[in-house]
């Protein structure tokens, strides 16, 4: 028989402000890519994983705001 378990996360001030400060780069991050995604398939082409990770890491080269959520 399976049991489920609730938690409830208690986080300081601080931890909520650099969970929400995480959740907003990586909405934006996911969002870039599946619109970088579906323009690829507009044209016919395929855009996938690797080339998107490439991509990604000279985003966080150029950005410094992105460097602060972890990959």
């Amino acid at each position: 028989m399976l049991s489920g378990r609730r938690y409830l996360l208690d986080l300081s001030p601080e931890q909520v402000e650099m969970c929400e400060e995480f959740g907003d780069i990586c909405r934006s991050v996911w969002n870039t890519a599946l619109e970088q995604r579906r323009a690829f398939r507009r044209r016919g082409a395929w855009m996938n994983y690797v080339p998107q990770c490439a991509e990604l890491a000279d985003a966080k080269r150029e950005h410094p705001w992105l460097k602060a959520a972890p990959s």
